[in-house]
């Protein structure tokens, strides 16, 4: 999934988590009666250790994200990307669920990451401008975008979003001229097109 965006707007979606409440206070379960300690404890050797929680498939990450449960699936991610740290496609996940959990600057660093680590890859190019562009970093998002048309040409958001970049920056310079020249009706005429 690529992210498009305008002069004017970042929107990120919001997220609402619920919490589901197991037992209640008024009526508490019975209490069961004390087990007793297992062989190897009482004969003074440590206990065997708890088994690992097994490597989430990418197919049970993506069960997590269509069920909301955002968060869960960037821990479930991170376990993961511990085994295969060469799955790109699935870091690219993880830049995605952290734009949408809020998470600009650790989105942002997994994304530059990307574009170094899989500079084919064209679509992380495109996310990280989108997320320079929100924050009004206009030369970083241009700079971004012009490397995804160099990787893919035929990439049409890219071509998009870069000329969205390009006006942002043109409006930025007509606003800067004419707070040194404000009576320039050129400038003013010009200036008038991005409004």
């Amino acid at each position: 999934m690529t992210e498009r965006f305008g002069l004017q707007r970042m929107v990120l979606g919001g997220l609402a988590l619920g919490m589901c409440a197991w037992a209640s206070a008024a009526d508490p379960a019975p209490a069961l009666p004390a087990a007793p300690p297992p062989p190897a404890a009482q004969a003074g050797t440590p206990p065997a250790p708890l088994p690992e929680k097994p490597v989430p498939t990418p197919r049970d990450i993506q069960q997590l994200v269509s069920a909301g449960k955002l968060e869960e699936a960037l821990a479930a991610l991170d376990r993961y990307l511990e085994v295969n740290s060469q799955d790109g496609s699935m870091q690219f996940l993880k830049a995605q669920l952290l734009t949408r959990t809020g998470k600009t600057d650790d989105a942002i660093a997994t994304l530059e990451n990307l574009t170094e680590r899989f500079p084919e890859m064209v679509a992380p190019y495109n996310n990280l401008a989108v997320l320079y562009a929100s924050q009004n970093r206009l030369d970083d998002a241009r700079k971004v975008l012009e490397m995804a048309v160099a990787v893919q040409p035929n990439y049409p958001t890219a071509y998009e979003n870069l000329a969205d970049v390009y006006l942002a920056l043109a409006h930025r310079a007509y606003a800067r001229a004419l707070t040194l020249d404000p009576n320039s009706k050129t400038l003013k005429a010009k200036a008038a097109k991005f409004n």
